[in-house]
């Protein structure tokens, strides 16, 4: 009977130190796998947050205008280098060394005085009236001291400087998209508000009733205010270098007309950005381009 008492005993204190133990083990257990902490959930987050910025950035593009037909534009480029390569480099590099420095110098004054009224008319419409009123003094000084603009003695007597305007940069300054991005034969890189800005240029421009629209276009774009073929003539070797050091020579020199586009239509211009900041908030997503953005901030 005794020795049952006994062997009861030594079980119920084994049952006792088995619950204890097992106690213990889901105390343990609990703080081994707890939720963490708030200063580990923070950092945890931002580390997240961090990394998903990171991304973004890593995948954000450089601006630049809308480029649908790319394919059609890296054909049409590869033809206009052919062009440039075995024609028009070869014209021109014989036009220098025919004509002097300073006689090419007064054709382009001459061609640039010539193109005063569609400058001026751009400047009224852009509502520049310091532009516009600097354009007639220009023209009139020049058109008669300056012998019909073979000479510019109004930037080098009375400081004023000429400037281009355009009506697709007037087209720019109302709110209308570039629209697609284009590389148009012979006449380089464009976009479809500036090649229907160019179009309406050469009506209005008086060198159309002198030597006709086709030749207006080509001088224009030599000479005048153009951008095509104006970028090959006087920056060959700008592109030149460009197109040894890109990888990609379409996308940088697409990249280089957007900065050198977006700069001649805003650099003179700070007075639009406050009324183009308030003119997006009323604009289309679509028509909310980088060029009007980057003009807003």
């Amino acid at each position: 009977m005794r020795a049952e008492i006994v062997l009861n005993g030594m079980v119920m204190r084994l049952l006792s130190s088995t619950v204890v133990c097992l106690t213990m083990l889901v105390i343990l257990s609990g703080q081994a796998f707890a939720t963490p902490t708030v200063s580990d959930t923070d950092s945890d987050w931002s580390d997240a947050e961090l990394e998903a910025e990171f991304d973004e950035e890593f995948d954000l593009e450089p601006a630049s205008f809308p480029d649908p037909l790319e394919p059609v534009n890296r054909v049409t480029l590869g033809f206009n280098r052919g062009v440039d390569r075995w024609l028009l480099r070869p014209i021109s590099n014989v036009y220098r060394f025919v004509v002097p420095q300073p006689a090419r110098q007064s054709v382009i004054r001459f061609v640039t005085n010539l193109n005063s009224p569609v400058v001026f008319t751009n400047d009224m419409l852009q509502r520049e009236w310091y532009d516009a009123g600097m354009t007639v003094g220009r023209f009139g000084i020049n058109s008669t001291v300056g012998v019909l603009g073979l000479f510019d003695p109004a930037d080098a007597w009375w400081g004023l400087e000429g400037h281009v305007s355009d009506f697709g940069q007037t087209l720019a300054l109302e709110g209308v998209p570039s629209g697609a991005y284009i590389v148009m034969p012979l006449l380089g890189p464009t976009t479809v508000r500036d090649g229907f800005g160019d179009i309406v240029d050469v009506l209005f421009s008086p060198l159309t009733f002198l030597v006709g629209p086709v030749d207006q276009i080509m001088l224009t774009s030599i000479y005048g205010t153009g951008s095509g073929l104006a970028l090959w003539d006087a920056h060959a070797d700008e592109i030149d270098m460009l197109e040894e050091s890109s990888v990609d020579f379409y996308a940088a020199l697409r990249n280089a007309y957007y900065q050198t586009r977006t700069s001649a239509i805003w650099d003179r211009r700070s007075d639009h950005s406050a009324i183009t900041a308030v003119a997006m908030e009323y604009m289309p997503r679509w028509s909310a381009e980088p060029e009007l953005r980057a003009s807003a901030e």
